[in-house]
Formats: C-alpha cells, structure tokens, sequence
C-alpha cells in the first residue's frame, strides 16, 4: 500500500494501527520463594517483612508500612537461611510503591537501563539465595557496563561463563562496593574507565577472597574511574596488588595503619617504623608458621611496599620484628582507599592535629 507524504498522514497511522494492533506486554512472571524477605528503613514501621512473590519488575510485600505512591526508597534484600556474614546476604535496590493491598503493598524495581535479570531459568524450587544472587550479578554487571560499556559482551561471557563461581562472588563484592564508593563523587555518573584496564582488573581481582583485599581492590578500582576515561596511574599498583595473598595484605595493612606518618614541606610522606613482637605478627598474619611469615615479609619487601630490616637468619618469639612502609606502599594504599589527590592530602587528614602543628612548626625538610 503506498501512501502519499502530506495530507495522508492520519490514514498512514490507522492503517498502521489496525495492520499492527497494540498488545499489552506480557506480565513478568511471579513467584512466591519462601525465605525471601526485604528489609526498609524508611516510614513508619521501617523493619524487615515477609516477601509473597516476586518477579524481575518488582515485589509484593507483607508489611503494615504504606509508601505514598510513586515513592521511591531503598530495600534490601536478604535470605533468611544465610548468615548476615555472608557473602551474597543480601543485596540493595531502589523501589517504588504502585499499589496498596490489604496485607502489604507492591514496589516495582527501580533499576538501571542495562540491568538483565534471569530469574527462573527453570521451573524447578529455586532458593531465596538464587534470587539474591541473581540481582547481586546483574547489579554489578550493569555497574561495569556503564563505567565501560566497550566490555560489555566480554563482561557478561566473564560472569556467566568465564569465571568460577567462587571469583564472580569476588567480582561482585568489589563491584558493588565500587557502585557505592564512586556514588559519592562529583560526576560519578559520567566517570568511565578503558576496556583493556577494567577487564584486567576484573580478571585479577576475582582472585581475591578475603574481605581486606577485597576493600583495596575497590579503592583501586574506583580511582582508576575517570571523567574522561583516560589511563589512570594504577597500572603498576594493579600488578603489584594483584601478587598479594591474604597474609601479605594483612601485614601490609597493619604496617600503613599503625605507622606514625610525617609530612615534609615538599609532600613527602615518611612512615615511622613499627615495631611487633613475634606475637603479634602472629595475630595480624592470622598464621602461626614463622617460617611462611618471614617468606611473606620478604616479599612485601621485593615488591616495594615495606623497607629493608635486620633480622636473625630465623624467626624466635623473643625477636621483634619492624615494619616500614615505603613511600611507594603508602601512596598505593592511598589509592586503594580511593584516594585521588597526593597521597600526603589523604594522610594529612588522619594524622592527630598535634601531628600537624608539629609537622608545621617543625618543617621537616
């Protein structure tokens, strides 16, 4: 059928109307997963309630509590059965209230445009646990796809299909983390970072299990997040980061955090040393074998992170041991802490106020 450009234009819609009639959108799905419960900490009665059923757009929710309507609020959800330590407990999101019902009401999910959620994949029992990792995934997925979307096909082949679970858990606690770090910077909605540097830092941070590593992974990511997407200065704390075992990142840890930090007029930060007895190096390790401690401290050393220091040929518990960081170690551990700026502007800040009139009137050169 053709049509002429002009005065035809209303006969083009209804032929267009009537040839193509609208459908309404098929309803998602929705299922009740006993042991699934949303916690609010908004209104009247903030507290955690029973989940009735849920789909990929939004939840029913049995609560004496009414939001307005259209308002939109953050819940949490969490599996009951998993402890609150653990990880994947729970998992945050932006709803909005649509309906009111006699025992509850309905939010439908606020989330972002790229967030793909697959929910039931079978008809079979799913677990609440499924659930809240499902949008933990799609979560951080979306979180990494904005801030690259250059990677997005690598990053979904990545957390479906490349990774083991166990690192895709990692991934997540970093990502999510992340999410809400850079949430608190000016223009975090337009910061990015390049393909090359997120996926390597992808690949290398889903080795990390423990909690602390974790944390500095998030730092590191988020300070290599530019306005531009320009190649941050981190590729040489990414190698170095990613050589860190759990042992190595507590003693590096401990060695920034306890050390007593000086201040030059220059900007030079210098660390003081830290002296721990065997017994203590023994609890900020979490490892009892001397001999694997003395090969961690030696490579803290090989990588530039702690100083030089004497020592006996074998450990004793009589020997106390020192602890330097370097210039290099602080400055990195500034950045995993999401740190921008010099590293003495971050340290000045969490040195005692006597410090700082002592550093001034004191001048150190």
């Amino acid at each position: 059928m053709h049509f002429q450009m002009g005065g035809n234009m209303e006969s083009l819609k209804k032929w267009f109307k009537k040839t193509f009639p609208d459908e309404p959108l098929p309803r998602a799905e929705r299922r009740n997963v006993p042991g699934l419960e949303a916690f609010h900490w908004t209104g009247t009665s903030p507290g955690l309630d029973n989940v009735k059923d849920i789909s990929s757009s939004g939840i029913y929710v049995q609560t004496n509590e009414r939001w307005p309507p259209g308002e939109i609020n953050p819940i949490r959800l969490t599996c009951e059965d998993l402890p609150v330590e653990a990880p994947g407990h729970d998992v945050e999101l932006q709803a909005k209230s649509v309906r009111w019902g006699e025992d509850g009401m309905g939010l439908a999910f606020v989330l972002p445009k790229s967030m793909e959620l697959w929910l039931w994949r079978t008809d079979k029992h799913i677990d609440p646990a499924d659930i809240v990792n499902e949008f933990r995934i799609a979560k951080a997925l979306a979180f990494l796809c904005r801030i690259c979307p250059a990677a997005t096909q690598e990053l979904k082949l990545f957390f479906r299909e490349g990774l083991s679970n166990i690192r895709v858990t990692n991934v997540i606690q970093i990502a999510l983390r992340a999410e809400q770090m850079l949430a608190r910077e000016f223009n975090a909605d337009k910061m990015s970072i390049p393909k090359d540097t997120l996926m390597h830092m992808v690949e290398k941070g889903s080795w990390a299990e423990d909690d602390l590593t974790q944390q500095l992974w998030t730092g590191l990511l988020v300070t290599s997040c530019t306005n531009d997407g320009s190649e941050e200065p981190n590729s040489e704390y990414v190698e170095i980061l990613s050589e860190l075992s759990t042992i190595l990142t507590r003693i590096y840890h401990a060695a920034c955090t306890r050390t007593t930090k000086t201040i030059s007029d220059s900007g030079t930060v210098t660390a003081e040393p830290v002296i721990c007895t065997e017994h203590e190096l023994v609890e900020i390790a979490g490892a009892h074998d001397l001999l694997k401690i003395d090969r961690n401290l030696t490579l803290l050393f090989d990588l530039g992170l702690i100083g030089p220091r004497l020592k006996s040929k074998f450990f004793s518990y009589n020997e106390d041991v020192i602890l330097v960081p370097t210039e290099l170690g602080l400055a990195m551990y500034a950045r995993c802490q999401g740190h921008r700026g010099a590293p003495h502007d971050f340290y000045r800040g969490s040195l005692p106020i006597s410090a700082v009139e002592w550093n001034k009137k004191h001048r150190h050169p």
